[in-house]
């Protein structure tokens, strides 16, 4: 067997649930330490994945950011309840408001929340859809009670809307590698 069969059967194999715990972790991270973004984007352009692999893929990525989003916001959601639902299944999500407050500052956190307080929801949205910027407002959104299901709801679309950017752009490189000339690396 070629070692680029077995590198492309690796790749095939492992990618998706690779990028799947990546964009989950990128949900629950504020300050995006990671950026499966470009690892998203490379898995389609190298493995040239059909329509349905695609759209698999990008549903479980959106998912999976959503669902990363979720715990955060119940993390911050916590203060106003006794017990929250994502502190009895994800270990110290009751210490993630004291981390993100020291980390984003006080000045910082009143710029968001001046956001929030203008746009609601559609700030929800438009941070998820913008790179740089997604989850931003999960921080507000769980420190002001926004309704949970208006919340995941709108998390999933900003994320959805972020995922068809990424596979529009992964196309698009595509599209030009097809303009390139060929060369044969072999040829003397």
């Amino acid at each position: 067997m070629a070692l680029d069969t077995t590198l492309a059967e690796l790749v095939l194999t492992i990618g998706p649930p690779v990028l799947v715990l990546l964009y989950f972790l990128e949900g629950l991270w504020i300050g995006k330490l990671l950026h499966p973004s470009v690892l998203l984007i490379l898995y389609l352009v190298v493995t040239e994945a059909g329509l349905l692999v695609t759209a698999v893929v990008s549903v479980l990525c959106v998912v999976a950011a959503t669902a990363g989003q979720w715990v955060l916001y119940e993390g911050f959601r916590g203060e106003h309840e006794d017990r929250n639902q994502a502190s009895r299944v994800v270990r110290y999500v009751d210490r993630i408001p004291v981390v993100v407050r020291r980390r984003l500052g006080r000045k910082r956190m009143s710029f968001i929340n001046r956001q929030f307080d203008r746009y609601g929801g559609k700030a929800i949205c438009v941070s998820n859809a913008t790179p740089g910027f997604r989850g931003l407002m999960t921080v507000v959104a769980g420190l002001n009670g926004y309704p949970r299901h208006r919340f995941v709801l709108l998390s999933a679309i900003g994320n959805g809307i972020y995922m068809v950017i990424l596979v529009a752009v992964a196309n698009g490189l595509l599209e030009a590698i097809d303009f390139l000339p060929e060369y044969d690396l072999l040829r003397i």
